[in-house]
């Protein structure tokens, strides 16, 4: 039975993960699936944003499932994992941009799901963190990873050390989520902001998320090399060539 429920709307595609009745917490399965719609996804040519939320308007998702979890050990949570490090890879290499639209709570592998994802937004009545120490645990889906990478350091260490709960506002502020909006609004503006990239170029969008992801793995230096090497690459696109064009025939028409 499925656990991740895809409606396109336009060229706009939403991912919800659908298991309500234990807060939408993510399994093996699901998480497989999840991976399995995001490789589809990317591979359609009709779509050029992706979504990815939870089902109904109380969690985003809870996290890893805690039950399935504590049937496993060794080198089986071993593989467990890797299931969700794939996922997570596919997400966050995506050469179409993905946005975590976190419409609940967002804990332990939740909060991991959506910082892999390029952009947040955030319910205000959303919650995120990294309770796992609360566990005697500690993150294994990147928590420990990406949340130094997003926020400031010492926050970081603050959040991952205590396990405290990030509501939506601070989420904001400290730069995790990109926009909070009222529940009832929340999902529509969400896909409006999906759009809004969606009508930007493809090349454009894919090369400057290559740009992004690959030149923070370097140096400044190395860094503005890859920019400029692919900048020269879409100027050669005929979409590029276009734009430029008519930016300019406006340009001449204010003169």
């Amino acid at each position: 039975m499925s656990t991740v429920r895809r409606q396109d709307q336009g060229r706009v595609a939403i991912l919800a993960i659908d298991r309500p009745a234990v807060r939408n917490a993510i399994d093996i399965a699901t998480m497989s699936e999840l991976g399995a719609a995001m490789k589809d996804v990317i591979a359609d040519p009709a779509l050029r944003v992706a979504v990815i939320t939870g089902t109904g308007d109380i969690a985003f998702s809870s996290g890893g499932d805690i039950e399935e979890m504590t049937t496993h050990a060794g080198l089986q949570a071993d593989q467990t994992m890797i299931v969700w490090e794939e996922t997570l890879h596919i997400i966050e290499t995506s050469p179409k941009p993905v946005i975590a639209a976190i419409n609940g709570f967002a804990l332990g592998g939740g909060t991991e799901l959506a910082m892999a994802c390029h952009l947040r937004t955030a319910s205000e009545t959303a919650k995120l963190g990294q309770p796992e120490i609360a566990l005697d645990h500690l993150p294994g889906a990147g928590g420990t990873q990406r949340l130094p990478r997003l926020i400031a350091l010492g926050l970081a260490y603050e959040y991952l050390l205590t396990g405290d709960p990030i509501p939506a506002a601070e989420a904001l502020r400290i730069g995790l989520v990109n926009h909070v909006w009222p529940a009832a609004e929340f999902m529509s503006r969400t896909v409006a902001l999906a759009e809004r990239i969606a009508e930007r170029s493809p090349i454009a969008i894919r090369l400057t998320l290559e740009a992004i992801r690959l030149g923070l793995q370097g140096s400044l230096d190395s860094g503005l090399r890859l920019e400029r090497a692919l900048a020269s690459m879409v100027l050669e696109s005929g979409e590029a060539k276009e734009g430029l064009r008519v930016f300019l025939a406006r340009r001449k028409k204010k003169k």
